[in-house]
């Protein structure tokens, strides 16, 4: 069965230059070339919507939208993380307030949240994470945090279960520079950063939301060195191993006022 986001691909307009362009990264350079979306935003939104509240993708479960915090992850045998991403959440969770949590469910499957910051009553912010190296390009990151917005308004909307409603939710690209920097975003021309604001200040209109991408600035050697000195005081046993970590061990460079902020959209654009 497709998952939600290559169903929603595979039913836009231009299902073969759209997946490419959504996914890849020769598309997304083409993208950055061209400035061309190859969909329309309104064509995004009503697909994922046509996608999401439909019989079998239709959220489900009674802990959707649960806040909570997760910090155990696995270990390898030489004091590194076994899924990269998976510790770098961990750590960035743990090294920020009470009001950061993680693995939010969204779908009822195995969809989840990456990271999800509740500044307050009325505003929360969703979180999509990208580690160092990834085949999936920052417009899939945006169209993944964009599938979870659905996925949220609907459960509110159709009453699947109660969960907290906020007036306000913001969306948020994180990764690291490398990340950015193999997607051509580091030490670009100015007219290549013009053209992602131009296609953010698009989507927030047509989702009545924020996009930005933000920069983690911790580079991949420092966050492993980290890791194994944290791996060795909590790991006892050989082979793969889940530990879980605490605040005691927050890493000061992925506190929320270290993260750079690369693009946004203009508010009220």
């Amino acid at each position: 069965m497709k998952n939600i986001i290559n169903e929603v691909i595979s039913n836009l307009k231009s299902e073969k230059d759209g997946y490419c362009r959504i996914k890849h990264k020769k598309g997304w350079l083409g993208f950055l070339k061209d400035g061309d979306l190859v969909f329309k935003p309104r064509e995004l939104h009503q697909v994922l919507r046509q996608v999401i509240d439909s019989e079998d993708k239709r959220p489900r479960g009674s802990k959707l939208f649960f806040l909570r915090e997760r910090y155990n992850f696995t270990v390898t045998s030489k004091k590194k993380p076994y899924r990269t991403e998976e510790a770098l959440e961990r750590f960035i969770t743990a090294s920020n307030p009470a009001n950061f949590f993680n693995q939010i469910p969204i779908g009822g499957r195995k969809e989840s949240i990456d990271i999800g910051i509740k500044e307050n009553e009325s505003r929360f912010v969703f979180i999509e994470l990208k580690p160092w190296s990834s085949t999936n390009s920052p417009l899939y990151a945006i169209v993944e945090s964009l599938k979870n917005l659905i996925e949220y308004r609907i459960i509110a909307e159709k009453k699947i279960t109660e969960i907290e409603k906020f007036e306000e939710v913001d969306l948020v690209v994180l990764a690291p520079q490398s990340y950015y920097q193999r997607y051509g975003l580091i030490d670009s021309a100015e007219d290549k950063i013009s053209i992602v604001k131009k296609a953010l200040n698009d989507l927030s209109s047509e989702f009545d939301t924020n996009i930005s991408l933000m920069i983690l600035p911790i580079n991949k050697e420092a966050f492993f060195d980290i890791c194994r000195r944290v791996c060795g005081k909590y790991k006892k046993t050989t082979g793969q191993e889940s530990i879980a970590i605490s605040s005691a061990d927050r890493i000061p460079e992925l506190e929320r006022d270290k993260w750079k902020l690369l693009v946004a959209a203009d508010k009220d654009s």
